[in-house]
């Protein structure tokens, strides 16, 4: 009986974001659900165990506590309220689905008592997608104007490759969050990201090796296995089995050609039969384990104070400043799309400022005339 109760309590939770009415027993039992009729002594139930499980049962009256109606509104509302908080990187289309179901709620129940919040989480999707329509974005659940964007690209471009890297590592899927972080290794490795991505690859690499050995102790028993699968088909299926997994392999050898000799990872694809590509990425992470223990995080020169103090610059007009900023980045090899832009308003300004000089000296001689 308690089992059963307890399945019961487990269903109305599962089914409490349904529009449907609650049957409370007096017994302390709830049911999510619809009643059907009634005559004198009892309720014809429909109880919902799922959005697709339902059935009918009848209740005496004298073991009903109450049955509280559903609202109307509910199941609107509950899709209105999980509109927010946005996640980061939501598209401007996906913002203007998620106002347009705020807005089409306060149309369809302009007395809901729900009306309030719904407003507020309207005007919040609507201020959202004016800083993100404009070129913002929302990073670690905090809005970034597009001008904010532009002195701390570097940093800010690195974070979203943490946070894509700890993502994938957080879903088990290693081989692809360290391909990710190789991205932060290569192009961001001045950035405080990069610096605090080392303990994160630590503990992926860990059980990566793990996952690596696992498979290469396995190969042998599991290739005479499939062999064996193969061998004891029909013949017609047999040839087609071949064939099959000979056309798989070669596409799988002219991938894995591809990311050893043009993308140049250190983190092949893996094809569990495969002893090259395991035996590649378990001597990339003892390779990796071995540059991060020996790393002195401290003695990581960061880019971004360096970056931010020549658009400050720019902005300001102190040329020299700007300068003095490049100079102390060039070791670090920065990517040039985070350079480039500040180069070439530095040259454009120079040239501003000498063609502004020309004009002056020209006209200065012009007067002594």
């Amino acid at each position: 009986m308690k089992t059963h109760q307890s399945i019961i309590l487990i269903a109305s939770l599962l089914t409490s974001s349904l529009a449907a009415d609650t049957i409370e027993l007096k017994s302390g039992i709830s049911y999510q659900g619809k009643v059907l009729s009634e005559d004198a002594t009892s309720y014809l139930v429909e109880i919902h165990h799922s959005s697709s499980i339902k059935d009918q049962r009848r209740i005496p009256k004298d073991q009903v506590k109450q049955i509280v109606s559903a609202a109307k509104d509910a199941n609107d509302f509950a899709r209105v309220k999980s509109s927010v908080p946005t996640p980061d990187g939501l598209s401007e289309k996906r913002y203007a689905a998620r106002i347009k179901r705020a807005s089409d709620f306060l149309q369809k129940f302009p007395k809901s008592k729900h009306s309030k919040e719904v407003q507020t989480i309207l005007a919040t999707l609507n201020k959202e997608m004016a800083v993100i329509s404009q070129g913002g974005i929302k990073l670690d659940g905090l809005l970034i104007s597009s001008s904010d964007i532009e002195a701390n690209a570097y940093d800010i471009h690195a974070r979203i490759i943490l946070n894509k890297t700890k993502k994938l590592a957080k879903a088990g899927n290693y081989q692809m969050s360290l391909r990710e972080w190789e991205n932060l290794q290569l192009n961001y490795s001045h950035s405080a990201a990069y610096k605090n991505s080392l303990t994160l690859i630590s503990r992926v690499l860990k059980p990566y090796k793990e996952e690596l050995k696992q498979n290469l102790d396995s190969l042998e028993r599991r290739t005479t296995k499939r062999k064996a699968a193969i061998a004891s088909l029909k013949i017609n299926d047999r040839k087609r089995s071949e064939n099959l997994l000979i056309e798989k392999e070669a596409l799988y050898a002219a991938l894995i050609e591809k990311e050893e000799k043009q993308i140049k990872t250190k983190w092949l694809t893996i094809d569990p039969f495969n002893k090259h590509a395991l035996d590649y990425n378990l001597r990339s992470v003892d390779a990796t384990m071995r540059k991060i223990e020996s790393t002195d995080t401290s003695t990581i020169k960061l880019a971004g104070p360096g970056l931010r103090g020549a658009w400050s610059a720019l902005a300001k007009n102190e040329l020299d400043d700007v300068d003095l900023s490049l100079r102390s980045l060039r070791p670090m090899r920065l990517p040039a799309e985070y350079i480039d832009p500040i180069t070439t308003q530095l040259t454009e300004k120079r040239t501003t400022q000498a063609d502004a000089k020309k004009a002056a000296k020209k006209k200065k001689k012009g007067k002594k005339k």
